[in-house]
């Protein structure tokens, strides 16, 4: 039975390690999520070493991380984790062109909460008249951002499935995503940029990234594309 000091302890150490690792890969929380791993909000709690951690969520922790199974459990039993081998393109099955895009994609609930109250104050708008109104081109405006985030981050499971090293990507792919390709104005918000930038590496057109950012990326890609297997193998 260990202390509350000693659990503290092993905890700090824990979300210490976690932190540096997905660091290391150029993953934040919510991706982390969005590749299988525990939500945002837990990671944050891990990180700080606040959690409370269970063996499922242990688990989870393996595959966006890019460690063997088991190694995030071992790690908190205060051993250390085993990263995977590098993986090469994922194997396609026979006749399949496009690989499918994910049933559903994770988001904040700050995403939800401002797409409900765009589209509440769009409602109010009709329904009073004023359709011309300023407010409503505004309101307009901003569930557009919205949704071009939500669609954005679609858009880049998609090319993890189908893009990345080694690949040609398909016609029907790219063209869907043209937009999301362009090349990103450099005033693009900071995360938003290198989004944009990881989309264009994805789809094989990376001439403005330079070697730390194709190794963050590559990390990435790779990472996602464990998931993706582990996915398929039945794994969780």
């Amino acid at each position: 039975m260990h202390s509350p000091s000693e659990l503290s302890r092993r905890q700090k150490r824990f979300g210490r390690i976690i932190k540096e690792r997905r660091d290391e890969l150029g993953l934040t929380q919510l991706q982390i999520g969005d590749l299988g791993g525990p939500s945002a909000p837990t990671i944050r709690k891990i990180e700080d070493g606040d959690a409370a951690i269970s063996t499922t969520t242990l688990n989870k922790l393996d595959a966006p991380l890019r460690w063997l199974p088991g190694s995030a459990a071992r790690t908190y039993a205060g051993g250390t984790p085993a990263v995977a081998d590098e993986l090469g393109p994922v194997a396609r099955h026979p006749g399949e062109s496009v690989v499918a895009g994910p049933d559903s994609i994770r988001f904040e609930i700050a995403d939800l909460t401002g797409l409900l109250a765009t589209a509440g104050r769009l409602n109010d708008a009709v329904e009073q008249g004023r359709a011309t109104d300023p407010q409503l081109t505004s309101a307009i405006d901003e569930l557009n951002r919205v949704v071009s985030k939500l669609s954005a981050r679609y858009a880049t499971a998609m090319l993890e499935r189908n893009g990345g090293p080694g690949r040609v990507l398909h016609p029907l792919v790219e063209m869907a995503f043209a937009h999301l390709l362009e090349v990103p104005a450099e005033a693009s918000e900071g995360t938003e940029l290198q989004e944009r930038r990881y989309r264009r590496w994805l789809a094989g057109r990376s001439e403005d990234v330079d070697a730390a950012t194709e190794g963050q990326f590559r990390a990435r890609w790779l990472a996602a594309n464990l998931a993706t297997t582990a996915s398929r193998n039945g794994g969780h």
